[in-house]
């Protein structure tokens, strides 16, 4: 069925099943590479606070710190299942595969408009009880810079917000707009969380005001 006029120019790209099954092997290592990560995690660094919480989060963390989130989920908030919003681009059909591979359930939006109505889609998953997960630096950057943007799932969701950051011993950093890192296998990484109420975020109302109190205390949590 061909869809209505326009329609089709509006749907997010899609990578290929052919494709994706050329990249399988990658995923398939990039499980192995996450799970041999052994997580240093103190009640000094937010453990016992962290453990108290059952009920959904926004997650927010930087851009360069992704390669570990879908892992750190799944050994930390076992029986919640994570969503991100990706950009209907082609390169977010990328970043869609990469969410696959995580464990991270991907809500797209459209090449050109239906960016507002993914969020109002993830704002819902974390009402049904899931989690929520927003780079504040955004896809682009600039790097460790906050965007008032990123803390309207939390607002609009009433969750409280999950600061969550990672610290590496033995690291390869990329040479992308956000030096994203990517932990050696087998190697030790220091896991930090900071818990947010939402009454106490947004206690003002002010989303700017809140935001840059994010960005301060993911700042105080990042050792680059």
């Amino acid at each position: 069925m061909n869809p209505p006029q326009g329609e089709g120019d509006e749907a997010p790209h899609h990578q290929s099943f052919g494709l994706k099954t050329f990249l399988s092997p990658l995923g398939i290592l990039y499980r192995l590479w996450t799970m041999s990560i052994r997580f240093q995690y103190r009640d000094e660094d937010g453990r016992a606070e962290f453990q108290k919480i059952t009920e959904p989060v926004t997650v927010m963390l930087w851009h360069n710190r992704l390669f570990l989130a879908g892992e750190w989920h799944q050994r930390f908030r076992k029986g919640k299942r994570l969503y991100g919003l990706i950009s209907g681009s082609r390169d977010g059909a990328w970043l869609e595969t990469f969410y696959k591979w995580a464990a991270i359930r991907a809500i797209r939006g459209s090449r050109n408009r239906r960016g507002a109505q993914a969020t109002r889609d993830l704002i819902r998953k974390v009402k049904d009880g899931h989690d929520a997960g927003i780079t504040p630096d955004g896809s682009r950057g600039p790097k460790y810079e906050a965007k008032a943007g990123g803390l309207f799932v939390a607002r609009a969701s009433r969750s409280p917000v999950a600061l969550v950051s990672f610290s590496y011993g033995r690291a390869i950093r990329l040479k992308s707009w956000d030096e994203f890192v990517i932990p050696l296998p087998f190697s030790r990484v220091r896991l930090r969380t900071r818990i947010l109420p939402n009454e106490e975020l947004f206690k003002d109302s002010d989303l700017n005001k809140a935001t840059q109190q994010v960005q301060e205390y993911l700042m105080e949590m990042t050792d680059d």
